[in-house]
């Protein structure tokens, strides 16, 4: 019997979720950021699910990342590498109908006199990562001339509404986009999806709230796009005054009954959430006791006695440890605990 741990990947809730956000902003393309093999849990399965549903354009990072999703999914939709092209790419990119995302002077000037593939430009507003900064006429006019799909920008505080460096760059990228009022434009990622419908503008880019993370808006719902757990290895009963796990960081106050879990460090359950991070036995919560070691992870189950045996399934991520509520208890986002999924843990899709 396998005891490793296993990510149960919900197709039909990162859909559900994908048909929420678009939803959200009627008119507007949805995309699909499906970077970091869709955040852990399989870019190409994922894609594909999307794809039958209607979404029609995906984001990645690496060219590599591009010409895999490409080879899976055909020529049909849509596929923006982030990062751009390096020198000597731009055939590749031309090859294979990516579309790739330029971001700088020396990215633009290498694209002008390459075989002409699809292109995208980024602008940097705020964030001081990616993309052109301090734009000319003179520059207006050069990336125009490379006919570029889609000009974007990404938002640094979309997860704060109130911050007011959201208006700050929607105001700086408006005034860049009155320079390429032909082309379609797209400001939002998940967080900037949530702000009004304003902020649709012709194309949304969600990520983490396809898998299940994010924290919503009143009235949206967003489902688990994963369930992680793992298995009892053992059950047994601990004396008040005895210490559990490495370092005997913590001491038992009660006599408790402890699970040791077949989870741990090296499978991605972070050990900044030793001590802090919930478990469950279907709707009983149990608290990780001690440390979170390599392999092993060890709960509190004295409220759940009837059901916590060996073999049974512990959830650590799922719905009713949620993503973002377990992340906030390892010091942490959602997109972490999600990408950190090592490839110990079985994949599963359902």
């Amino acid at each position: 019997m396998n005891s490793m741990p296993r990510a149960t990947i919900h197709l039909s809730n990162i859909v559900a979720n994908w048909l929420t956000l678009d939803a959200l902003h009627p008119g507007t393309t949805t995309a699909a950021v499906v970077k970091a093999d869709a955040y852990g849990l399989g870019a190409v399965p994922v894609a594909r699910a999307l794809l039958r549903a209607g979404c029609s354009t995906f984001f990645v990072v690496y060219l590599a990342e591009g010409l895999a999703l490409r080879k899976a999914l055909g020529l049909g939709p849509r596929i923006l590498v982030l990062n751009g092209p390096r020198p000597g790419e731009a055939s590749t990119y031309k090859g294979a109908q990516l579309t790739a995302v330029l971001s700088n002077r020396a990215q633009a000037a290498a694209w002008a006199t390459a075989p002409k593939g699809s292109c995208a430009i980024q602008f940097d507003t705020g964030m001081n990562r990616l993309g052109f900064r301090g734009l000319s006429a003179e520059d207006a006019a050069g990336l125009r001339k490379l006919q570029p799909v889609l000009v974007m920008t990404h938002l640094a505080c979309a997860d704060d509404p109130g911050n007011p460096m959201n208006a700050r760059q929607r105001a700086d990228f408006d005034a860049i986009c009155e320079s390429f009022a032909d082309v379609p434009a797209s400001i939002s990622n998940s967080a900037g999806c949530y702000l009004g419908r304003g902020w649709g503008y012709d194309l949304t880019r969600p990520g983490i709230a396809l898998y299940g993370g994010s924290v919503p808006p009143e009235g949206v719902t967003i489902r688990p796009g994963v369930t992680l757990d793992a298995e009892i290895l053992c059950v047994s009963d601990a004396k008040a005054g005895e210490t559990v796990g490495y370092g005997a960081t913590q001491t038992l106050t009660e006599d408790t009954r402890l699970a040791t879990v077949s989870i741990g460090y090296a499978d991605g359950l972070l050990r900044s959430g030793s001590g802090k991070l919930l478990a469950y036995i279907g709707d009983v919560a149990c608290p990780v006791v001690g440390r979170i070691s390599m392999d092993l992870t060890i709960i509190d189950v004295t409220k759940a006695q009837d059901k916590a045996k060996a073999g049974v399934r512990v959830e650590f991520i799922g719905e009713h440890a949620k993503l973002e509520d377990q992340a906030a208890r390892a010091g942490t986002l959602g997109y972490e605990l999600l990408t950190g999924l090592s490839n110990r843990v079985e994949r599963v899709y359902a």
